[in-house]
């Protein structure tokens, strides 16, 4: 990978990596280097982790915003499946993308750089042996809809565009919708709908809040007004909050 005189510049003066990536590497065989870095304004910042001391978290000395995030093991390093996070400043994993694969750990394999879907801050990075692969359904919206009973069927959707489905198996009647969006989901903020048999909106409650979309947030399922059977459910990016 070539850097510009200017990229290499901002490495050096982060004080934590003064060389490019390989020059580090040749240094010892249980070297563990993240480089954070933005191509567009040419900065960059790098975290050398000690192989005995993980798992260990340390904040980069830029804190971004960074496009990129390289993991780069020794080949000494044990485990050679090491892991690593990247936490934004609001506390969160950023998610990276690199070919086929989605997640919130990164690995070497020898395999390059992992991209953040958009630049952002980055507040520190976490290496530990204990990480593992993200599960593929964590990139799914799963709407669930229970009944009286133990009557309940629980729905996929992809969050990434608008979609509409039939509950899978039974229409109901059901008187709970319950969203899980999964960490990987680019809007995590997404929403969904559920129409009765005439194609109505169904009205749910959730606290204080009563609505014909439903959010995740963390705060559990929503009641309908009364059991209906459901026709549709519809996720959508474009749907807002529209309190009654």
């Amino acid at each position: 990978m070539q850097y510009s005189s200017l990229f290499l510049a901002a490495l050096s003066a982060t004080g934590t990596l003064a060389a490019p990536m390989g020059t580090a590497i040749a240094a010892g065989n249980h070297s563990i280097q993240v480089l954070l870095q933005n191509q567009a304004t040419e900065s960059g910042a790098g975290i050398s982790f000690t192989e005995g001391a993980l798992p260990q978290q340390l904040s980069p000395s830029q804190f971004g915003p960074f496009e990129t995030l390289l993991l780069t093991l020794g080949a000494d390093v044990n485990p050679q499946t090491l892991r690593c996070k990247a936490i934004d400043d609001l506390g969160n994993p950023i998610v990276g993308l690199r070919g086929e694969n989605v997640d919130i750990t990164f690995g070497d394999g020898g395999n390059g750089a992992w991209t953040f879907r958009k630049p952002t801050i980055v507040s520190s990075v976490i290496c530990d042996p204990t990480f593992v692969k993200t599960d593929k359904s964590e990139n799914n919206v799963r709407v669930q809809l229970s009944g009286p009973g133990e009557l309940a069927t629980q729905t996929e959707f992809t969050g990434a565009a608008s979609e509409t489905k039939p509950p899978v198996g039974s229409n109901g009647p059901y008187d709970t919708i319950e969203l899980d969006v999964g960490i990987l989901v680019e809007d995590q903020g997404i929403r969904c709908k559920v129409l009765d048999n005439n194609g109505k909106e169904i009205i749910a409650v959730r606290g204080a809040n009563t609505d014909t979309t439903f959010s995740d947030a963390g705060k559990g399922a929503w009641a309908f007004q009364k059991a209906s059977e459901v026709s549709q459910i519809i996720c959508d990016p474009a749907f807002v909050a529209a309190p009654l």
